[in-house]
């Protein structure tokens, strides 16, 4: 599957640079699943750009288009979203289960909830139970989060 990463202008008129990012952005959260790498990727497409119109503008001899690639430098940058400085996360306060380290280490294997329940001989709401509490417990909301602090503890 192709997904274009290029914004292009909406015929409705708007198709500024708010709504190529917010564009990009959505494509890359779709591509990736995870929001903080689109974010970081976005952030980095609007720097370069930035960057890249403050390079054309002081090489062109015409001050006044220089110094609208600079406003729009400018605007690129102020575009780029802000995010909160989260907090270094610590280990789980309550450690997991030997059945919720066990659909951990299956969710990071990417199958369904079903092949996982049918592997380890219990429900599927077994399962679903388990991975809720494998999220609360880790601090997490997704299946790539889980694998991924997972990791970071050393438990898959």
């Amino acid at each position: 599957m192709s997904v274009a990463l290029c914004a292009e202008p909406r015929k409705n008129g708007s198709g500024g640079v708010a709504d190529g990012v917010s564009v990009l952005h959505g494509r890359l959260h779709v591509l990736s699943r995870e929001e903080q790498a689109a974010d970081t990727t976005v952030t980095t497409c609007l720097v370069w750009v930035a960057g890249t119109l403050v390079r054309i503008a002081g090489g062109m001899g015409d001050v006044r288009s220089a110094g609208a690639l600079v406003g729009e430098a400018a605007a690129v940058l102020a575009s780029v979203p802000a995010r909160p400085v989260l907090p270094v996360r610590q280990p789980p306060g309550q450690p997991l289960t030997q059945c919720q380290l066990a659909v951990l280490r299956r969710l990071e294997q990417d199958v369904p909830l079903r092949q996982i329940a049918d592997g380890l001989y219990v429900s599927v709401n077994t399962v679903k139970s388990h991975v809720r509490e494998v999220y609360r417990k880790l601090g997490v909301s997704s299946r790539a989060e889980a694998v991924r602090r997972g990791r970071e503890l050393g438990l898959c």
